[in-house]
């Protein structure tokens, strides 16, 4: 099984997903403020996550999933952003699905699925 510091209702979802071989670092915590609420999120990260290099180029794109707090699982698309940041694009799907509000804070984790997909989790 699994152990890591997660809920236990993510960590059941991720052993129906991909199973119990998954070893999710946490990534950072995000407090939702008003331009969250947009198509896309913003967010510098590292190189890699989880051991998958995210070293995107301009036009560059990488499809991720996403496993929200309510289990719902989106795929979302990650690309590099002008500033050299990271983009989440897809993102107001989450947002509307999971209700989010203004001033919430969720933690968001990295893992490395089958076939090298990167996978975020959120919860609160």
């Amino acid at each position: 099984m699994v152990d890591f510091a997660l809920p236990e209702d993510l960590k059941m979802k991720i052993v129906q997903l991909v199973g119990s071989n998954v070893k999710p670092t946490l990534v950072r915590n995000l407090t939702f403020c008003e331009h969250n609420f947009g198509s896309r999120l913003m967010l510098v990260l590292p190189e890699s996550l989880s051991g998958v290099p995210i070293n995107l180029k301009k036009r560059q794109s990488l499809t991720v999933r996403m496993i929200g707090p309510s289990l719902n699982v989106f795929d979302m698309t990650l690309s590099r952003s002008a500033d050299g940041g990271h983009v989440l694009k897809d993102w107001n799907t989450v947002m509307q699905t999971e209700d989010f509000e203004e001033g919430g804070t969720v933690y968001l984790w990295s893992f490395k699925g089958p076939h090298d997909i990167l996978w975020f989790v959120m919860h609160a």
